[in-house]
């Protein structure tokens, strides 16, 4: 996140950084969520309000896909 960060400045364009969550274990268990917050605050302090964290379902077969499409790109 940190070199996401440094290389894109997306806190100075007031842009922010969404990180895709999936599984059960997170959409169930608030408290979960909450370990999760609290874990970017201990490794990137108080000011990593660019980032956001959400669920969405099925992220891990859409990852898939798009890195097989980029792959595809440069193996023609």
């Amino acid at each position: 996140m940190e070199k996401i960060e440094e290389e894109t400045k997306r806190m100075d364009s007031g842009k922010r950084t969404v990180v895709a969550m999936d599984g059960s274990l997170y959409e169930n268990y608030p408290q979960y969520q909450q370990y999760m917050e609290e874990a970017l605050v201990e490794l990137l302090g108080d000011n990593r309000s660019y980032i956001v964290i959400i669920h969405a379902k099925d992220v891990s077969g859409l990852g898939a896909a798009l890195l097989a499409a980029t792959n595809s790109i440069y193996s023609t």
